[in-house]
């Protein structure tokens, strides 16, 4: 399969999420992307609530594994653990990914989010199982109800 990534491919969640992609990198196995979070992701803190941080940072992974390994493979997440440092406020996001190990069935992952004040904010790693990538599993032409 010799298909190019658009962002029109990212799954609904991240777009969701305001998933913007601002580098990638396939020769050192890295990607870095943006996310602008919305108000109904802050919890009873005025933070971002901890589960839409994780879940940016695994979107995060996925798509920089994804890409990483050309497109030929998916990612089916054994574990992933999540590290917060401090709380996010509402605002953009930074998040850098690498796949630090991949073998013929397992890739190993991480991530690192950064806030607007460019702190580190949370550290999250992850082991996926490897599934061959058979084409998109939602319609990318679909429009979302905002």
């Amino acid at each position: 399969m010799n298909m190019q990534f658009t962002k029109d491919m990212a799954p609904p969640s991240a777009k969701w999420m305001g998933m913007d992609i601002i580098e990638h990198d396939p020769s050192k196995m890295y990607s870095k992307v943006s996310f602008e979070p919305n108000k109904d992701m802050i919890n009873f803190g005025g933070v971002i609530q901890g589960g839409f941080l994780t879940a940016m940072m695994d979107d995060t992974m996925g798509f920089n594994a994804f890409i990483c390994l050309g497109m030929k493979m998916t990612m089916a997440s054994i574990d992933l653990h999540t590290h917060f440092m401090k709380a996010v406020p509402l605002g953009p996001i930074t998040i850098e990914a690498w796949v630090t190990r991949a073998g013929k069935s397992v890739v190993f992952l991480e991530a690192k989010l950064h806030g607007e004040d460019g702190e580190l904010a949370a550290r999250a790693t992850s082991s996926s199982k490897l599934r061959p990538f058979v084409g998109l599993q939602y319609d990318i032409g679909e429009k979302s109800d905002d």
